[in-house]
């Protein structure tokens, strides 16, 4: 049962998971077992990633992948991109390589400047905290100095501040507004260290300060990302058709907020993984992306195409608050790494370079959308996902991937697939082959017990013949089988199930009827002569049709297919296969 706790955090890692492992989950040894086996066997590394965050139990994994052959302002790149969701790397990396033989991705950055605020409550005339705004707004700056002496050195620091009065929307609320240049650092504690300092250097007796904070909206740090070339060097069969779909598309997602949502998640896609492989945080990413998706009072889209006679342009602009030195990009190995990998770029770089993957992203999806649709790419990719899932071998893969090289991929299509090769191969008799017929049935005789059923063995072979004999034409059935039965009926033949067990049709009595020939030799010479003649009538007509009774009238192509599972069903009741 679980309970509340009292202590938690002061308990070490292996009494949390203790703890936890007895009050929360129904096997505790089972869970214990899967979180230590995310620990690091480098203690000194798992201590790292342990003092990331608060009551850390394991490390949570993502998949780290890369983009290559991005061709940004002439600079090659190969994009690093931890995201779980499948065909987002993969389509990345096709539109990185599309690009780079049609001038690459030209990228500029607009301004890089960042926001806080000081949120504060003023009871008295507006004239008045204005006079005093203006008196003191000397000594603010001076208030943080010792804050931003080492930024100042690297060409940052503090822009500007400003007073809004916000007191029509809310009674007597106003804003410190400041402005920061941060350079390579995303700027967060420094920037509320600023504001703190601020604060307190403005408050008096009558300004009740309520919050000092950065703010994720950043409409003045932003970045621009575009790609263009002649319309016929699309390629495709129809480029000029492309480019006015993916154009209508885009302006679809610039009036049509639920198209758009869906329209920037695509973008966050690429944005994210890069911006997450890079240590910084995505989520404040996000939140301005979409406050700036809003700015103009309906949510729209984040990227615009135009075309013209015979031009094709794609663009984004968004805003990016960035860093590549401090908080986890310092402290994480694989942010170091993909920093790296990067080229070890500067923040405007990695503007630039983030705002590319974006636009990169959502040309492939809108690629998709407008041609083939995004389930053909995607459940491709998703294809392996299903097939961890069932633990599929490194054989069933390769077989399950080739059987929907041409074909669409579902999650029941998937399953339905590895079921049936993990099904026990079944050997159906070729009932058309006497050689093999008679074979088979070579040395039966009727002491040889069956695995089901109430037949002898020569009572089998009798049956068989007595079936046959129905498709020749040459014993007639008053069964009726309506339309409705049949068309219900029918489409098992063309499965590759087996007649179950105990299958009987209407024709067969509760007991086995008695016996016709003096011997099994006998039985056997007279069902080769109905299978000889199953060949002949139906030779002569190909298109007669003779009614089944059960599954109401087939051709011969479908009495083949029953003749088959039926002789198969049979001969596995005496374990002649």
């Amino acid at each position: 049962m679980t309970k509340l706790i009292s202590g938690f955090s002061k308990l070490n890692k292996e009494e949390k998971l203790n703890w936890l492992a007895e009050n929360y989950f129904q096997n505790p040894k089972e869970t214990k077992s899967i979180i230590q086996q995310y620990w690091n066997s480098n203690k000194e590394l798992q201590q790292l990633h342990d003092d990331f965050i608060e009551n850390t139990l394991t490390n949570f994994y993502m998949p780290f992948g890369v983009a290559p052959n991005f061709v940004i302002n002439n600079k090659t790149y190969a994009i690093p991109m931890v995201i779980e969701e499948s065909s987002v790397v993969a389509a990345a990396s096709l539109v990185g390589k599309f690009w780079s033989s049609r001038g690459g991705f030209k990228t500029s950055v607009l301004s890089t400047t960042k926001i806080g605020q000081v949120h504060f409550m003023f009871a008295g005339n507006k004239e008045a905290i204005e006079a005093y705004f203006l008196k003191n707004k000397t000594e603010l700056f001076a208030a943080t100095a010792s804050i931003t002496k080492n930024m100042e050195k690297r060409g940052g620091g503090i822009l500007d501040i400003i007073l809004i009065d916000k007191t029509d929307e809310l009674a007597n609320y106003y804003q410190l507004h400041v402005t920061f240049e941060t350079k390579d650092s995303m700027g967060a504690n420094f920037i509320n260290s600023c504001l703190e300092a601020i604060a307190k250097q403005f408050q008096n007796d009558d300004i009740e300060i309520v919050m000092s904070i950065l703010s994720n909206y950043v409409p003045e740090c932003l970045v621009r990302a575009e790609v263009s070339c002649k319309i016929d060097d699309l390629g495709g069969e129809n480029p000029k058709k492309f480019a006015q779909k993916f154009e209508q598309a885009v302006k679809i997602a610039e009036i049509e907020p639920y198209r758009a949502v869906t329209h920037n998640k695509g973008i966050m896609n690429g944005i994210d993984a890069v911006v997450l492989a890079t240590g910084n945080d995505f989520r404040a990413i996000e939140a301005g992306a979409h406050a700036y998706a809003s700015r103009n009072g309906t949510y729209s889209s984040l990227s615009h195409c135009k075309v013209t006679e015979d031009t094709f342009t794609f663009w984004i602009e968004i805003p990016l608050a960035l860093g590549t030195v401090g908080g986890l990009t310092a402290l994480h190995p694989m942010s170091k790494l993909s920093l790296e990998l990067l080229q070890k770029p500067s923040a405007k770089e990695l503007m630039q370079i983030i705002a590319a993957a974006g636009l990169a992203q959502n040309f492939a999806a809108l690629r998709a959308l407008t041609t083939k649709g995004i389930q053909h790419g995607h459940m491709k990719m998703h294809l392996q996902n299903i097939l961890n899932q069932f633990h599929a071998t490194e054989d069933e893969k390769l077989a399950v991937e080739q059987y929907f090289e041409s074909k669409t991929v579902s999650h029941a299509a998937v399953v339905d697939k590895i079921n049936s090769l993990r099904k026990e191969k079944i050997n159906w008799i070729n009932f058309l082959d006497e050689t093999l017929v008679r074979k088979k049935l070579y040395g039966l005789r009727n002491q040889n017990k069956p695995v089901f059923g109430k037949m002898n063995a020569q009572q089998m072979i009798e049956h068989l013949s007595t079936v046959t004999q129905i498709a020749n034409g040459n014993l007639k059935t008053d069964i009726f089988v309506s339309d409705e039965k049949s068309a219900r009926r029918k489409p098992f033949l063309d499965t590759e199930n087996e007649l179950q067990l105990g299958f009987r049709n209407s024709l067969l009595a509760e007991n086995p009827n008695l016996l016709q020939f003096e011997s099994i030799d006998a039985a056997i010479d007279d069902l080769i002569l109905q299978i000889q003649l199953f060949k002949t009538v139906f030779a002569k007509d190909v298109t007669r049709k003779v009614v089944h009774p059960f599954f109401g009238e087939l051709d011969v192509e479908y009495w083949k297919k029953f003749q088959v599972k039926h002789f198969t069903h049979h001969f596995k009741q005496f374990n002649l296969l």
